[in-house]
């Protein structure tokens, strides 16, 4: 194989690479009103209920398939006030996110220390929220069925 045809390769392996890079963005924003003033809730990759005083958002979205995942912090004592859909299920009800990224909750964290709530879909095939429970970390992924 030639020199020229080696680089053409690696070229195209490194522009479909990137191709499939933009499809999935990643996202982080201190605070939720820097996330709502990048037009996310607006896009609807974080959902419209995102508390005010969220702190420490992680975010990432596949253009694609409309899967989403979201993390964040709930400073102080305040509760969390979901939409009146989301109703609570266990653990083994939910259907796996499907990005994973490392500051998403383990597998073992989620089915410990998480309770969960699946609420009516919208772009994807499922909608579920969880909250830790000490209250102080949320979860929400979008995903579709297996």
């Amino acid at each position: 194989m030639s020199r020229n045809s080696r680089w053409l390769i690696s070229a195209i392996a490194c522009l479909a690479t990137a191709g499939c890079f933009w499809e999935t963005p990643d996202s982080s924003f201190d605070t939720a009103s820097d996330a709502i003033d990048a037009g996310l809730v607006y896009k609807g990759w974080i959902p419209g209920w995102l508390p005010h005083d969220a702190v420490e958002l992680r975010e990432v979205h596949n253009i694609d398939t409309s899967a989403s995942e979201l993390s964040f912090e709930i400073p102080g004592a305040r509760s969390l006030k979901l939409p009146d859909d989301c109703k609570p299920i266990a653990y083994a009800q939910t259907v796996p996110a499907i990005i994973q990224r490392r500051w998403w909750p383990s597998e073992e964290a989620l089915r410990t220390e998480y309770r969960f709530f699946k609420c009516d879909a919208d772009a994807a095939g499922y909608v579920f929220v969880g909250l830790r429970n000490d209250g102080k970390r949320v979860v929400h992924w979008r995903t579709y069925g297996r």
